[in-house]
């Protein structure tokens, strides 16, 4: 397997208690300062979109790569990669019932 090279990018995340509201928040920086501070909430929604975009992206390569490897025509793959996001983009509009409901009446929130 091939050594990944640095990108030289350098991120640092930090967990504080702000003074002034006693709340928490993640602070996201880098050596040119601070890039955000977000709530709670925020920071794992953001943590939830890399996760997803980091699977999304191993999906793509690998649909590439086993096009490559099986030697299927040029520009298969990627043929097939374009019709395969658009058809997780579609599920992705999907709407989906969600499971938690109410403790006091049982209705679903």
């Amino acid at each position: 397997m091939p050594e990944e090279k640095p990108s030289g990018i350098t991120f640092w995340v930090n967990s504080i208690v702000a003074q002034r509201n006693k709340q928490p928040y993640v602070q996201l920086s880098n050596d040119k300062g601070m890039i955000g501070q977000f709530t709670v909430s925020e920071a794992r929604s953001v943590a939830a979109d890399l996760q997803l975009a980091a699977s999304r992206a191993e999906a793509d390569a690998m649909l590439l790569k086993f096009f490559d490897k099986a030697d299927f025509p040029a520009h298969a793959g990627a043929l097939l990669m374009q019709e395969f996001r658009e058809f997780r983009h579609e599920l992705d509009m999907e709407k989906v019932e969600k499971s938690e409901s109410d403790p006091d009446t049982g209705e679903k929130i």
